[in-house]
């Protein structure tokens, strides 16, 4: 059965549904290709204070073609998913307009096959006469032409959806063939990139700018803060990257189910235990800040008249800000206390050695991702160690200190 009976065809084809589908995915790398390339640019920046083997494999790796791509591609979905958000808001006015015309069509076509009966009852009776066979033949006519009528509106209906969808399709063509990259695959392989590999991407930006802001902080405090912020954030989009991996739910059941605590279960336990540690300052600033913008809101009198609203809405946009800055520097301060114990009877460049050592191994497993050694299993698996030993010595009693501060902070 045609999806519209009473017309006789589909003046309207598509489906709303598949077109938002695609718009929603298509949104989602966009924003993700976006955020990529943000970073990318900011660590490029703030690199330049990193020096040595790792951190030129680190920049040659982010560097040249990369940050172009990821640029371009992100306006060419950006585009893409534009066109087809228009297109499917097209599709649903159309088919909307085109139901009515088919309901109407049903209408009609009953009142044509009563006319029609009509006119066949009065011409075989014997008493009928002209003007009665005549009025019938006119509502005959009439209401073949109202038939016809919406017909004709649906056929105009289907050519406005065709040349709609054309011009979709050259937006589309357009979106890609000029922002896109030209090089045949390299767009999905952009997309593939994002799909499989923007998740430990931001486990080694948040790993890269937690050593910048260790060792840029002393000198330039506002920079250190800043690297702070965009570490933790990288660690908690990581976090909810790899949670939601299905390869990395597949070791770890298989771990936890099968007993197959191989290589790749081991790899998936450090990396979201680094990437919920890396996460602990961001979670506990974003509270304090919550906390900070909910006291001043009601300070501020959020109930009254619309200028006592917007008055309170930015006391507590400010005081969220500086709530969570606040809560971030606390942290800073907060030193490991498993290396502080076993480090207490050691000098000053020793204590300062360890400081700086453990989160710069992080940085030099970070250098393992990039280059010719990427794709070394050794290479892999040596990296997988010193992570998973850096949680344990380091990232952990660190955490976990930084969040019992800012507990106890919140809870004052």
């Amino acid at each position: 059965m045609p999806d519209y009976p009473h017309l006789g065809w589909n003046p309207a084809p598509g489906s709303p549904a598949a077109i938002l589908a695609l718009q929603t995915k298509l949104s989602t790398s966009a924003a993700a290709l976006g955020t990529a390339h943000r970073l990318v640019d900011q660590l490029l920046g703030e690199s330049t204070y990193w020096r040595g083997e790792a951190a030129d494999a680190f920049r040659s790796a982010l560097d040249g073609d990369l940050p172009r791509y990821l640029r371009n591609a992100h306006r060419s979905v950006s585009k893409a998913a534009s066109h087809l958000r228009r297109w499917h808001d097209d599709l649903v006015g159309h088919q909307a307009t085109a139901r009515r015309y088919d309901t109407q069509a049903k209408l009609d076509r009953t009142a044509l096959t009563k006319a029609e009966a009509g006119y066949d009852r009065l011409r075989s009776a014997p008493d009928t006469t002209e003007p009665e066979l005549l009025a019938a033949a006119e509502a005959v006519t009439k209401a073949r032409e109202a038939l016809e009528s919406v017909r004709r509106l649906a056929r105009e209906l289907e050519e406005t959806h065709r040349a709609e969808a054309g011009r979709v399709a050259k937006g589309l063509e357009g979106a890609t063939g000029r922002l896109a990259p030209q090089e045949p695959g390299v767009l999905d392989e952009v997309l593939r990139w994002v799909d499989e590999d923007l998740g430990d991407f931001l486990s080694d930006v948040s790993a890269v700018a937690g050593f910048l802001a260790l060792v840029i902080g002393p000198f330039f405090p506002p920079a250190g803060l800043a690297l702070l912020f965009v570490a933790t954030g990288a660690s908690i989009g990581a976090l909810a990257l790899h949670a939601t991996d299905s390869r990395i739910q597949k070791s770890m059941k298989d771990g936890f189910t099968k007993g197959e605590f191989d290589a790749d279960f081991w790899d998936s336990t450090v990396t979201l235990t680094g990437d919920a540690l890396g996460s602990v300052p961001g979670v506990a600033a974003i509270a304090h800040g919550a906390k900070s913008a909910t006291a001043a809101v009601h300070a501020a009198g959020a109930i009254g008249d619309s200028a006592a609203a917007m008055t309170a809405v930015r006391a507590g946009s400010d005081s969220f800000v500086i709530g969570a800055k606040s809560a971030m520097n606390g942290m800073r301060e907060v030193e490991n206390p498993l290396t502080a114990w076993a480090l207490q009877h050691t000098s000053d460049p020793v204590q300062k050695a360890v400081k700086y050592a453990l989160p710069g191994a992080g940085v030099g497993t970070v250098a393992t991702h990039y280059g010719p050694w990427s794709d070394d299993q050794t290479v892999s698996d040596s990296a997988t160690a010193v992570d998973g030993g850096r949680a344990v010595l380091d990232d952990g009693p660190s955490s976990a200190a930084k969040a019992a501060h800012a507990w106890a902070s919140l809870t004052r």
